[in-house]
């Protein structure tokens, strides 16, 4: 037996009972034997009696002891039926030998054989008495091997075993369910304590998950932190020098900063992905639902796709007439359609239509996207899921990509309850379809208010000349103005109508319909007639083009500060009065240099401020316009800074434009619910920051 658990066991108090009534049985035995003696039914010698209860009592004592030190009950019990056979052969010594009546105590110690440890015990133990009992004999001389004397004393013991079997072997069966039932407590104690163990360990095992989450999560945030920050300084200085050097700077120097900002772009997209894939792996990517009608989504997509693109693509749209609008996040939805949209034009020969549909399937939408590519053996439809494989893994590479494009699809529509599949064969192309339910039924739900979205001012260009029209959108991108491409005139003129420009910059060599034609019908159209539209050609003829009814007219190569300030001013935003002042609370020196580049030149009166201490005592003395705070800084962070700012009656009327590298979580918008509006350092952060300073400062 192991050794026992604090407090008596059972088998502990049951061997202890068993050697307390071996004391007091061989202490009656004794007091029996006094008149027996002196009635003349066996003679005694009270020496050898003496001996055997002081043997039996100190064996009692001693035993009693080991057990409870947690001496093994298998090493102990023999001990202890040896000493009783010894002590009933030295009753029958002392009590005369064959005249004795004292063999029946072999009796007893057979029954507690049977009673201790079961039948076989009590087989040996009898077999035992029998052999001590004809010794004794024999050495008193009272019997030898052939005489009548050991025929009766084999016949006593005979007797004594007969007439005890049934008692022994019912006690043996009872011993041995009782053990068996020990057993059976042992092992339910070892169980539970085992299961207590387990369970321990699994606290301890979900405690450390819990830690290495929380864990995990700042380091998606720390890391999101320290890789856009610097990302942003890349991409936006770079841009800054594109801008500012071309036309300054011989075209193979000017390609090197267009390939610094593109890959920045690029590497920052990447970022974006993994971080993105690590927040749904850890259940923290939050979903915002709202309805929307797919249609126009699908259009803007491939609408964007298009002037991104350097190979035209041609895109056939199929939108089900009858389609409702539908509940789910539209920014992660238009994220899914780009990456399976930008997927089909990397793969699509050059000419050939990428089809996009839309249909109802009961309670769910699905849409597909359709390429007529080199298509994808069957065998890799479920490898081009996962992260970071692509079928598509030579040396040679004809296809780049990082792999972690389709397996965001497949999270970010699983995520809001939907699912994804591909149908592909070599050669024959591919469709990538997804569906998604009507009604949200997102993993994770967040339905914190943001507060409306920004109107975006769209200024329509039509410029058939793909790097013409980057030139006109990144000038126009540095002022807060979305572009709307148009290639020809017909297009043109039907984007005019559907997509609500605030102006049109206008080319005149265009295929199909010329400029001169859109310009007429522009003027002539009830719709149209009142959009501002500046004319940007090679061509020079500026007094048929006023005549006509442009606003103004600029000769290639264009001087983007003059179209900036021109489009500025027939927009009615152009600067009547002082100039906005601008409060930038950053503690990152690049952002400061970085947005004082950019803003100053779009009229903006900049304000530093490095710590939040110094941001507050700025904001009470200078009284800015816009307050353009980051979250992350040592000392007062800009959560502080922002409710500070709030609950001081001087400061709480200043608009706050929160611009940081921070992934923010739905815990971070219910604190930010006060602020004007939230932009995210990195790719187009500066479009994005112009446009909330010019929605937040416009009266």
């Amino acid at each position: 037996m192991p050794p026992h658990l604090p407090g008596p066991s059972s088998v502990l108090r049951f061997d202890l009972a068993i050697q307390r009534n071996h004391f007091f049985v061989y202490t009656l035995a004794f007091l029996i034997s006094i008149p027996g003696q002196a009635f003349g039914v066996f003679p005694i010698r009270y020496d050898i009696a003496a001996l055997v209860l002081v043997l039996a009592c100190s064996t009692s004592i001693i035993l009693s002891a080991l057990f409870k030190r947690g001496i093994d009950r298998r090493y102990l019990n023999p001990i202890w039926m040896a000493m009783d056979v010894l002590l009933a052969t030295l009753g029958v010594y002392a009590t005369g030998g064959i005249v004795s009546p004292w063999y029946i105590w072999y009796a007893s110690t057979a029954s507690a054989a049977a009673f201790a440890s079961g039948k076989k015990a009590a087989y040996a133990v009898s077999i035992a008495n029998t052999v001590a009992y004809i010794g004794v004999l024999t050495l008193m001389g009272q019997i030898s091997f052939v005489d009548d004397g050991m025929l009766v004393a084999l016949t006593r013991m005979v007797f004594v075993f007969a007439a005890s079997y049934f008692f022994l072997v019912g006690i043996a069966h009872v011993q041995e369910k009782r053990l068996r039932i020990r057993q059976l407590e042992t092992e339910e104690s070892r169980k539970v304590q085992e299961l207590t163990r387990l369970t321990q360990q699994l606290e301890d095992a979900n405690r450390r998950i819990q830690e290495a989450d929380r864990l995990k999560s700042q380091f998606l945030a720390t890391m999101s932190h320290e890789l856009r920050t610097p990302m942003n300084s890349i991409i936006g200085f770079s841009e800054i020098l594109v801008e500012r050097l071309d036309g300054h700077v011989d075209a193979k120097h000017l390609g090197f900063l267009r390939h610094i900002y593109t890959s920045g772009q690029h590497l920052l997209g990447i970022i974006n992905d993994i971080l993105d894939l690590s927040k749904v792996e850890a259940g923290k990517m939050e979903i915002y639902p709202e309805f929307f009608s797919i249609g126009p989504v699908i259009e803007s997509v491939c609408h964007v796709m298009r002037g991104m693109s350097k190979s035209n693509p041609k895109f056939v749209i199929e939108v089900a007439p009858d389609l409702p609008q539908i509940e789910t996040d539209q920014a992660k939805f238009k994220q899914v359609l780009f990456n399976l949209v930008s997927n089909a034009v990397k793969f699509s020969p050059e000419g050939k239509p990428i089809t996009v549909k839309a249909w109802l399937d009961g309670g769910a939408i699905g849409v597909s996207v359709r390429d007529e590519g080199i298509g994808i053996d069957p065998a890799h439809h479920t490898v081009i899921f996962e992260e970071f494989r692509q079928v598509d893994t030579g040396v040679r590479r004809e296809f780049g990509g990082t792999g972690l494009g389709l397996a965001l699809v497949k999270k970010f529509v699983e995520l809001q309850g939907g699912q994804v599949s591909v149908s592909s064969a070599l050669g024959q192309g591919s469709t990538f379809s997804f569906s998604l339910p009507v009604r949200s039924r997102a993993a994770v739900i967040s339905r914190t208010a943001e507060g409306p979205m920004p109107k975006t001012e769209r200024v329509l260009v039509v410029e058939d000349d793909p790097h013409a029209y980057e030139l006109i959108a990144s000038a126009l991108g540095s002022a807060g103005f979305l572009s709307v491409r148009a290639r020809h005139g017909d297009e043109a003129l039907r984007l005019a109508r559907e997509s609500k420009p605030v102006a049109v910059t206008l080319d005149l060599v265009l295929p199909g319909t010329d400029g001169w034609e859109v310009l007429k019908r522009l003027k002539n159209d009830e719709a149209t007639k009142e959009l501002p539209v500046v004319i940007i050609s090679m061509v020079e003829n500026r007094d048929l083009g006023m005549a006509l009814g442009a606003d103004d007219y600029f000769v290639k190569p264009v001087d983007r500060e003059r179209l900036l300030d021109r489009l500025r001013e027939i927009t009615s935003r152009g600067g009547n009065g002082a100039s906005p002042r601008l409060l930038v609370i950053d503690d990152d020196a690049t952002v400061h240099t970085l947005l004082s580049e950019e803003l100053s030149t779009l009229g903006y009166a900049i304000q530093n401020a490095y710590t939040g201490e110094e941001g507050m005592r700025c904001a009470l003395e200078k009284c800015p316009d816009v307050i353009i705070l980051d979250l992350m800084m040592p000392n007062m962070s800009g959560f502080e800074v922002a409710e500070s700012l709030k609950e001081n009656p001087l400061t709480a009327n200043i608009p706050i434009v929160i611009l940081t590298s921070k992934e923010i979580s739905s815990e971070d918008r219910a604190l930010l619910h006060n602020v004007a509006g939230l932009v995210q350092k990195g790719k187009s952060a500066r479009e994005q920051l112009v446009r909330e300073i010019r929605r937040v400062t416009a009266h």
